[in-house]
């Protein structure tokens, strides 16, 4: 099992081994002590254990970790609205207390996915994985590009989610056997944009304002299987915006620093949680945006996003392994009146994929038919709303105007968009040297776009190949 655990630092979080790291969690190896925090790294000098087990059921989860090696080359083709192949060769290396990666990106076809500027209209090209990290027992560094997940779902959390846009991070950590403190800071993309921005505004003007994201991060595992977590975040820009220490001190909070000197921020509180039992966990996640201290006069509310999940191994059949979910977000979650402090990243949302004013229901059922060949199913139900993260904020703001009313509908606002997913797929494991995953399904939306009657049937497939780093 050591390779797992070597190497789990860096599986990307949409890897589909990242899923099964979860499966092989809940089957009864210790694996992390901070379930919400991925890609995965261990606290130095950690080593993962066997609960006491049936010897079947330990005898397979070993077959299992012939599946987690680290893939040299990984090539992905797609096919749905859009035709894409994504070639991402790798170099890894991890010594003493040391690990670096870099990971380019080469994609071929046109997406809404960065990279976007094409060489002699042929390919486009970026580091999608760039990174140098230090860790020990008790303290940590991470700079450079990665994809970072904070929250507890394997799949989309609501305050970092693995569908955002790989960003450049500075990143530190502090931690004891049962805390730690994280801190994450990175600078976004410039915005040219209106200085504010509401509905019937009669605003002319432009800037380009700054962007930064920061997040501090405080965990708290008092046993192996029980984690409890809280997190602030806030995007901060503007046209002359200076980075101030406090951005990066682990202890002081955005929120307080905005309420006593004004500085003002579009700041999330975000409380997650997951304990894994026998063959089965659980996890929930609540987002606040911009918690209220006191009732406003212009009846705003709380902005949410609730997420919820089990995980099962087992369940009635042996070698399953069930992933069901629930989300919830509100009306004008992640959005705000300074358009430069909208969460978002390159037009992309850096939270939950679909953005505020949805709900959505997720199902994956896997069955492990040998130990190198998988079968598994997907199942979704999404429900949104009219509005995004780009809608016009709904009420005049600086100043307030008095007798203007937020919206009294909170929940799926206009016409609501339904869309049905049903999708199967195959994985085949030969050798520790090469893994085929191909999946086919369909999407049927109604109302697609929020436009009444309007339907669309989008079917899709893919096929993604990894091969092994030549170079073990």
């Amino acid at each position: 099992m050591t390779i797992l655990f070597l190497l789990s630092i860096f599986y990307p979080v949409d890897s589909w081994q990242n899923m099964l790291i979860d499966e092989i969690q809940v089957r009864g190896v210790h694996m992390t002590g901070v379930p919400g925090l991925r890609p995965y790294n261990l606290p130095h000098g950690e080593r993962p254990r066997f609960d006491t087990l049936p010897q079947v059921v330990e005898d397979f989860t070993r077959q299992l970790q012939r599946q987690l090696w680290m893939p040299g080359i990984s090539m992905a083709m797609s096919y749905d609205t859009v035709k894409t192949v994504r070639l991402r060769p790798a170099l890894y290396f991890d010594w003493s207390d040391f690990s670096l990666m870099i990971r380019p990106v080469v994609k071929f076809g046109n997406d809404s996915i960065p990279p976007f500027n094409k060489f002699a209209d042929l390919f486009a090209g970026d580091n999608e994985r760039a990174l140098v990290r230090y860790d020990n027992r008790n303290f940590g560094a991470f700079v450079g590009r990665e994809r970072f997940s904070i929250g507890p779902s394997p799949r989309y959390n609501l305050l970092l989610s693995s569908s955002s846009v790989p960003a450049d991070w500075l990143s530190y950590y502090f931690q004891t056997s049962k805390v730690r403190l994280s801190i994450f800071l990175s600078r976004l993309d410039n915005m040219t944009c209106k200085p504010i921005e509401y509905v019937g505004d009669t605003i002319t003007q432009t800037i380009t304002a700054k962007r930064f994201i920061t997040i501090r991060r405080l965990d708290f595992t008092p046993c192996d299987r029980l984690n409890f977590s809280f997190s602030e975040a806030a995007l901060v820009g503007g046209e002359d915006l200076d980075l101030s220490f406090y951005y990066l001190s682990p202890l002081e909070l955005i929120h307080t620093n905005q309420y006593n000197y004004g500085n003002d921020a579009n700041i999330f509180f975000h409380l997650d949680a997951k304990v894994v039992l026998k063959n089965i966990a659980f996890y929930s996640a609540l987002l606040v945006d911009d918690f209220q201290l006191d009732a406003d006069p212009n009846d705003e509310p709380n902005h949410f996003g609730f997420n919820t999940g089990v995980e099962f191994t087992d369940l009635f059949v042996a070698k399953t392994f069930v992933l069901c979910e629930y989300t919830i977000i509100s009306r004008y979650a992640y959005c705000h009146f300074y358009p430069y402090q909208r969460y978002q990243f390159y037009n992309i949302p850096i939270g939950y994929p679909y953005g505020p004013d949805c709900d959505n229901v997720f199902v994956q059922p896997l069955y492990h038919m040998t130990a190198d060949l998988d079968f598994y199913g997907t199942g979704e139900l999404l429900r949104k709303g009219s509005v995004t993260i780009d809608s016009l904020w709904p009420i005049p703001e600086i100043p307030r105007v008095p007798g203007t009313r937020f919206p009294a509908r909170n929940f799926l606002s206009g016409i609501v968009q339904r869309s049905i997913s049903v999708g199967f797929g195959l994985r085949y494991n030969f050798r520790r040297q090469l893994a085929v995953d191909c999946s086919a399904g369909a999407t049927w939306h109604s109302n697609y776009h929020n436009i009444q009657g309007e339907r669309k049937t989008a079917p899709y497939a893919k096929v993604q190949i990894d091969i092994i780093n030549l170079s073990q």
